[in-house]
């Protein structure tokens, strides 16, 4: 678990994690060069299954992941944002249902917004290659073997944004399918800010940055939907052309992006 001033959602964060029905787990933390007494508070603890780092300096939530994946001492491994809260289930779930054939094990979210809850269950069942070159099916956290996720090099620092998207592609093309299990056992937190963190320029340079690092794994279908998102990220425009040609995984969020244009949202 990454943190950076966030030292009230940070607790809840933690909390979500002591209340986990599975008790055999480390929580490692890397404060990421917080000013508001987060090191202070994780000083305090008193608590052996929890440790944690600082990065004096900022370096970032990749360089901050890292670090706590190359300091992880279980089989397995899977992250949490310090805003975010895990259901009391989510460790046990993935436990009992981890198969060897997969790779990875996630779930859906549900996303929290003001005193609103929905579970977005979107892509259920297997993810391989294919699917993850068209849209991001996983969602931000894995479930996998903390040796597996380690050999590939986690996640990659020079990214500005869609660095969880290409930690999967890479680690399922070494790895190989996924597993999207049916019930969410993540909690999301959005805030008003959500909607323009899609539309910085960083998020543009990293759409490009993923582009050109997994374009030679694309076919023509998934370059169409990558021509989409680009759409999407810039807030402009998706011609009917490009949605008929465009991939049945994105034609939903094409129209739906059109649609909010349409309505001035």
């Amino acid at each position: 678990m990454p943190t950076h001033n966030r030292l009230s959602d940070l607790k809840r964060a933690i909390s979500s994690v002591l209340s986990q029905t599975y008790e055999h787990w480390e929580l490692i933390i890397v404060d990421d060069g917080s000013k508001d007494g987060t090191h202070d508070y994780l000083q305090s603890l008193k608590n052996e299954k929890i440790r944690f780092f600082r990065h004096e300096t900022p370096q970032g939530a990749c360089a901050s992941r890292n670090l706590a994946i190359n300091n992880a001492k279980g089989e397995f491994i899977t992250g949490l944002d310090d805003d975010d809260e895990f259901t009391p289930d989510r460790l046990s779930s993935f436990i009992s249902a981890w198969q060897d054939k997969y790779s990875f094990l996630c779930t859906p979210v549900t996303v929290c917004k003001g005193n609103t809850k929905k579970d977005h269950l979107f892509f259920i069942g297997e993810i391989n290659l294919q699917d993850l070159l068209v849209v991001n099916k996983v969602g931000n956290q894995i479930f996998c073997k903390t040796d597996e996720l380690r050999s590939i090099g986690g996640f990659d620092k020079s990214f500005k944004a869609w660095q969880d998207y290409d930690t999967w592609v890479r680690f399922t093309a070494r790895y190989g399918t996924g597993l999207k299990l049916p019930s969410s056992t993540y909690l999301q937190y959005e805030n008003d800010a959500s909607f323009s963190i899609t539309r910085s320029p960083n998020r543009l340079i990293g759409f490009n940055q993923f582009v050109d690092k997994h374009r030679h794994l694309m076919n023509t279908s998934q370059i169409r939907a990558m021509q989409c998102w680009e759409k999407i990220i810039q807030g402009k425009w998706i011609p009917l052309r490009k949605l008929l040609l465009a991939n049945k995984a994105i034609l939903k969020y094409s129209i739906l992006h059109n649609l909010k244009l349409i309505m001035g949202r």
